[in-house]
């Protein structure tokens, strides 16, 4: 069954403030849709405000919806949000504003370039920050290398073995509560449709010490779609895959507080065309990939295929850490004005082994990244002593350390990431093989960021 909802509803979870939502806090403002103007929307002339369990198939088509605390879309529903909606997280809510779609259920926000679907503070613009609400998460059936063992065949051996499979759950979320589960064995599972969304101002505490990131993914399968979908001053990382197989393309990631895309238990999704921009004063590492601490060579291993990148730095942070038995292949990358380059950690996988075999770094640009750790000094970073420098510099990785991207602005509230001169690249194993350009853009093509992003101070 399909529920269309309006503001002419009465009762249930989802009503009309009387007083246009302003009596919770909320000023709607307009930052919605068309990279920061009034995206339009549907026949709604006050916000509709949103609670509990989204437990049938619902459509959201009015301007604006309001999530008053945790929203759970449960198993069976699919939430379909329209093109040029606003979602608003209620700010300063016990527990946090946030979207979570539980595993068996789907999130289909389909915006376009003219009318993105926007996710924000419902505080007055002007008045936003980091963390005034919690954020957007998926949780799916796919696999995943840490948690639980579920419907173990024989639990007297130290194996998950099927038709068991591993069960881990959103950090925040009671632990009795199984809306917060993800991992199973459908590594084709679909989460939904992300296209053409902004997630603003997120990263609240679910509980303490908890925050939740922008977009946080776990266990969802390749059936999943996240294209063209920008993160904005979110409180922790940019957007965070536990486990599963599902890819993305073209994402910004601005001004985390955190690392702008961090991977752990598993994930063996792709990601192209991807910026991740670290403003001055907050953030961390542009990427930060593990495996598992607690055994790095568990399966399924987390590694990804990443190409089409532009790390953009403030002249802090690391462009990336990869760490704890992480795998994957990374090429065709941009990164400009970091404290320090890449850094690789392993305490039990031998590095010498793992590159480049199962983990590399090619045909990429390091411009004012910083110097090279001294690999002769007592090793702090759990490596064995590996030599990053060499492994970078090697001349079948193709790296390039002289080259000035020229980047066109690092400006946090207009930026372009479009380079300067032409950056030749590798051929993509995967997504647009036509790629074979460094960076998430190409000096002279389209600039696909422009139109339906959007970089607000506050």
């Amino acid at each position: 069954m399909k529920l269309t909802l309006a503001c002419a509803l009465a009762g249930g979870l989802i009503g009309c403030d009387g007083n246009g939502g302003t009596d919770a806090g909320v000023t709607p403002g307009t930052d919605g849709g068309g990279g920061g103007t009034d995206g339009g929307g549907g026949g709604c002339a006050d916000p509709v405000f949103v609670s509990g369990e989204i437990a049938a198939d619902t459509t959201w088509d009015c301007s604006t919806y309001v999530l008053d605390g945790r929203v759970y879309v449960v198993d069976g529903a699919t939430l379909t949000i329209e093109p040029g909606t606003l979602v608003l997280g209620a700010p300063g809510v016990e527990g946090g504003s946030a979207l979570i779609v539980t595993r068996g259920a789907r999130l289909e926000a389909v915006g376009t370039a003219e009318a993105p679907i926007v996710f924000t503070s419902g505080n007055p613009e002007g008045e936003r920050v980091t963390g005034d609400w919690a954020g957007v998460a998926l949780m799916g059936s796919a696999t995943t290398n840490d948690g639980a063992c579920i419907d173990d065949a024989d639990p007297s051996t130290p194996a998950c073995d099927a038709p068991g499979f591993l069960e881990d759950r959103l950090e925040g979320i009671e632990v009795a509560d199984d809306r917060g589960r993800y991992g199973g064995t459908d590594d084709a599972s679909d989460c939904g449709t992300l296209r053409y969304v902004r997630i603003e101002f997120a990263g609240a505490e679910l509980s303490p010490d908890n925050e939740l990131n922008g977009l946080t993914v776990g266990a969802c399968g390749s059936g999943t779609e996240l294209s063209y979908v920008q993160i904005h001053r979110g409180k922790d990382d940019g957007v965070e895959f536990f486990g599963g197989t599902v890819s993305l393309d073209h994402f910004v990631i601005t001004g985390p507080s955190d690392d702008g895309l961090d991977c752990d238990e598993g994930w063996r999704g792709t990601a192209q065309f991807v910026v991740i921009h670290q403003f001055g004063g907050i953030g961390d590492n542009g990427i930060e990939c593990d495996n598992l601490g607690s055994d790095e060579t568990a399966t399924p291993r987390t590694s990804p295929q990443i190409s089409n990148v532009t790390f953009v730095g403030s002249g802090e942070g690391r462009i990336a850490v990869l760490r704890e038995g992480m795998g994957g292949h990374i090429m065709n990358s941009v990164a400009v004005n970091f404290n320090a380059p890449p850094d690789l950690r392993a305490s039990e996988v031998d590095l010498n082994v793992e590159w480049p075999a199962n983990l590399s770094w090619d045909y990429g640009y390091f411009y004012m990244t910083g110097a090279w750790p001294d690999e002769s000094a007592a090793d702090e970073n759990d490596d064995g002593g590996y030599d990053e420098q060499a492994a970078f510099e090697d001349a079948a990785r193709n790296n390039d350390f002289a080259t000035d991207p020229m980047i066109g602005s690092d400006s946090t509230t207009a930026p372009s990431y479009v380079p300067g001169v032409a950056l030749a690249g590798g051929t993509p194993t995967f997504g647009d093989t036509s790629a074979t350009y460094a960076g998430a853009l190409q000096m002279g093509g389209t600039d696909w960021t422009a139109g339906w992003t959007a970089y607000p101070a506050n």
